[in-house]
């Protein structure tokens, strides 16, 4: 396995509006996975009219995607729990356990965000669970396999000032408890604001591998940045190590100018079978992008 730092794509962005085959005012923070053979990105759209829904955009090479004629996925596809998604659907991850690919999302609505869990074996239909948090909650992800005979998540609960990243576990994946507040903003740093988790984990011979965000406010704006931590292999509500500083930050214009300015923003990733890692992440809130590196050196930065 090579062991390198992170290398932003000399091509990016490698998806905007323009790639789009239908009118969307941007698309960006997809979900990633491997799939039939093909990178598969689930991409987040806004339409026109200000509310997200799902697109797929599919590749051989993870590099050059085609984004579909239609979207997959939209709030009107929600039935029985519109009204927690109304105001669109956001920001998908992707764990795939067994032969199922199990989505997390954020609902959005007049209820403030929660997070809603979907399935699917082939990302044509879609099995609907509906919400698996109380608002306000978002940013969640699943682990892709049973520790200590459960399954787990991370997820971001808001309450107050309070913007920490949390564990819980289940014995279904719909009904959640034994809930664990596992890593909190640092102050006086880039991630000094809010905190939330950013990819499905991943197992490494060390522990559990994550990337997550975090935020710093100057003034009225803010700043999103990635960083990465690392969860202990059995109790993963123990940090084994977490980066000082931030993997990704925004340093072009594609990343600094867009709806949502200064922001790099992941909740996909691909780690290939020698290592390498392929980080897909949505710039200002406009376009998604791409940046390489390996699992030695995000190991690295937290040890």
């Amino acid at each position: 396995m090579k062991t390198r730092e992170i290398i932003k794509y000399d091509k990016n962005p490698i998806l905007s509006k323009s790639n789009v085959p239908f009118k969307v005012n941007g698309i960006f923070n997809p979900g990633a996975v491997k799939f039939d053979d093909n990178y598969l990105l689930l991409c987040r759209v806004e339409m026109p009219n200000g509310r997200s829904g799902f697109v797929l955009a599919k590749s051989t090479n993870g590099h050059e995607f085609k984004v579909d004629s239609k979207p997959c996925l939209t709030p009107e596809d929600h039935k029985e729990c519109y009204e927690y998604v109304e105001w669109g659907i956001e920001d998908p991850r992707i764990t795939r356990i067994n032969d199922v690919y199990y989505l997390t999302y954020t609902g959005y609505s007049k209820h403030e965000p929660l997070v809603i869990l979907a399935e699917t074996k082939d990302f044509n239909k879609f099995k609907i669970h509906g919400p698996i948090t109380e608002p306000s909650n978002k940013d969640c992800a699943i682990f892709p396999e049973k520790i200590e005979g459960h399954y787990w998540k991370v997820d971001r609960p808001a309450a107050g000032n309070r913007n920490d990243i949390w564990i819980s576990k289940s014995d279904d994946l719909i009904h959640w408890g034994s809930y664990k507040c596992i890593l909190e903003p640092k102050q006086g740093t880039w991630e000094s604001d809010k905190i939330g988790a950013s990819t499905p984990p991943v197992k490494t011979s060390e522990g559990w591998l994550m990337l997550y965000h975090g935020v710093r406010t100057f003034g009225s704006s803010m700043i999103y940045k990635v960083g990465v931590v690392l969860l202990d292999k059995d109790k993963p509500w123990i940090i084994r190590g977490k980066c000082e500083n931030p993997i990704l930050s925004p340093e072009f214009d594609y990343e600094r100018v867009g709806d949502v300015g200064n922001v790099v923003f992941t909740n996909g990733w691909i780690v290939e079978p020698d290592g390498e890692i392929k980080i897909y992440y949505g710039g200002a809130d406009t376009n998604i992008c791409l940046a390489e590196t390996s699992l030695n050196y995000l190991l690295e930065m937290c040890r």
